[in-house]
């Protein structure tokens, strides 16, 4: 199957050129820092940076590398997100790991768009 052409990096003016398209790891961490001071409540944001969470999500990704959602295809893609599989605002258990799964960015980002849509359009 042909390869996707390298892309560069989303960040005006970048000169890295990537396998996939995105940011470079320079730009995607300074992305997240924006995304954190403007996103996030602030007790979210101390459970993500917390050593608890930074070990078990390192522990599960060593345990579990490849996205789960593109094994099912088929596929195998490295996996670069620990997800809650039910949200933490719904309840979900922060760090149990029968309530984690490893995705690639791609999946998180279908599944965590699909969860705000419903949240959205859902009646109070």
């Amino acid at each position: 199957m042909p390869r996707k052409a390298p892309t560069p990096c989303r960040h005006p003016g970048c000169p890295v050129v990537l396998e996939v398209s995105g940011y470079c790891d320079k730009h995607r961490a300074a992305m997240h820092r924006d995304y954190d001071r403007t996103r996030r409540h602030e007790p979210e944001r101390a459970f993500y940076k917390s050593l608890a969470w930074q070990r078990t999500r390192a522990a599960f990704l060593r345990a579990h590398p490849l996205c789960c959602a593109c094994e099912a295809k088929g596929l195998i893609v490295a996996a670069r997100v620990v997800d809650h599989i039910q949200p933490i605002k719904s309840g979900g258990d922060r760090l149990d790991w029968r309530n984690l799964q490893a995705l690639c960015i791609a999946c998180h980002n279908r599944k965590t768009t699909s969860e705000w849509q419903s949240r959205r359009h859902t009646t109070p």
